[in-house]
């Protein structure tokens, strides 16, 4: 009996044991031949993988690397799952086989830090003498360098560090790819708005007439230039006022400002750019104010004639004020200046209150100052009375400058005493 339990464990239990212990036939790991190979002799390999060096060559120059320089995990473990089987019948299936050919990969795992530790080990081809000028005649932005920038396909070295493990082979040869250099692809951003912008026509409607001035790609990059001061992140459009006044006087419109013109073609093809909504073209006489922005840093300018005042700071509009100005006694043309400021002034000739008052002119036939300030108002009985109403937009004062309540307050905050001020009429 005992004979023959020992001739069944000989027979039937070794072979299976054997049987879990070697990798079944035509089984490659990899590019490697591991067919009968004992389990424990690949859990070997494997690990003797996971630390072998490895010659990368990149454009001639060899640099040698092992898997974790580049945040890379042979897992050992998941791959040694792929040999293992979970029944003896799976086992003769595999057995049974051995004419087809079984592949095993070997498991990696890939660090969120694996490009950039390509990029730091493989050093990018750089460029030279990167350059950008804006063609007046194409309206966009010409780009050029010396060579193109390059770096290793951290793609293409990802599958071939995969499969290469082979212990014969001790190179892997990796290609750079070209790519666009953070100069080069603002550029072609830049161009690709600048398109945009071009891409439908100016029109310049006049105010109280059915005349437009309609200017298409060529007109508009004729009187424009581009410019650009902190590597294409802002862009400023600058239109040639005399080429606008050119432009006004062969449509006879000389009564028309060509410096408030060109400000707002600036202002419109930096609302293309931006991709906002441009506000709709009107010149007119009263289209805007007589001047572009460049009297002082900041200054009040009002238009008599229109009954408005202009803010102007850093170079811009800021915004545009309804006003009253003098009726009786008119409003004096010419350049002031701020003389002071008090939250609330008092009219020793209409006796009335002034709020956010401040001064721009004495006058010595009236014998008092003249200032910008808001509404002003009698208290009776502790509530305001105004004198006539709400008048802002029509000539009503006595030679100062009013302002609807809640825009006095606004202009008063903005303003500084030795501001600069110009009043048109």
């Amino acid at each position: 009996m005992r004979l023959f339990l020992s001739l069944v464990f000989l027979l039937i239990v070794l072979p299976i044991c054997g049987l879990y212990l070697l990798v079944w036939p035509n089984t490659y790991l990899s590019q490697i031949n591991i067919s009968f190979w004992p389990k424990p002799l690949v859990k070997s390999l494997l690990e003797k993988k996971s630390t072998e060096y490895i010659d990368v060559i990149v454009e001639g120059r060899r640099t040698r690397i092992i898997y974790s320089d580049l945040n890379i995990t042979l897992r050992v473990d998941k791959t040694m799952e792929s040999l293992e089987m979970k029944s003896i019948s799976d086992l003769l299936s595999k057995w049974m086989t051995a004419s087809r050919t079984t592949m095993i990969q070997p498991v990696f795992e890939f660090g969120e830090g694996f490009e950039n530790r390509v990029s730091e080990i493989f050093s990018v081809r750089p460029l030279k003498n990167e350059s950008t000028h804006y063609d007046n005649a194409a309206g966009l932005f010409v780009y050029s360098a010396e060579g193109r920038k390059a770096r290793v396909d951290a793609m293409e070295l990802q599958v071939k560090l995969i499969t290469f493990f082979d212990t014969k082979k001790k190179q892997l040869i990796v290609e750079m790819v070209s790519e666009s250099s953070d100069l080069e692809k603002r550029v072609a951003k830049v161009n690709s708005n600048l398109k945009t912008t071009f891409s439908y026509p100016l029109e310049l409607k006049i105010q109280d007439s059915k005349q437009k001035i309609s200017l298409g790609f060529d007109g508009i990059v004729r009187m424009m230039h581009v410019e650009t001061e902190d590597f294409l992140q802002t862009i400023n459009f600058l239109i040639d006022k005399g080429k606008v006044s050119d432009l006004l006087a062969v449509n006879g419109l000389n009564n028309i400002s060509p410096e408030w013109a060109a400000k707002m073609i600036e202002d419109n093809l930096s609302s293309r750019y931006e991709g906002k909504k441009p506000k709709q073209l009107v010149l007119g006489a009263d289209s805007g104010p007589n001047t572009d922005g460049k009297v002082a840093k900041t200054y009040i300018e009002v238009d008599l004639s229109q009954q408005k005042m202009f803010f102007f700071e850093n170079g811009n509009l800021f915004k545009t004020y309804i006003v009253s100005t003098g009726l009786n006694y008119p409003t004096p043309v010419g350049n002031y200046k701020i003389i002071n400021k008090l939250p609330m002034g008092f009219s020793n000739i209409f006796h009335v209150w002034m709020p956010w008052w401040m001064a721009f002119d004495y006058r010595e036939d009236l014998g008092a100052y003249l200032g910008i300030h808001e509404l002003p108002y009698k208290l009776v009985e502790g509530e305001k009375i105004y004198r006539f109403g709400n008048y802002i937009g029509s000539r009503k004062t006595g030679g100062c400058i009013a302002l609807s309540p809640g825009d006095s307050k606004e202009v008063f905050d903005r303003s500084f005493p030795g501001m600069d001020m110009v009043v048109y009429q």
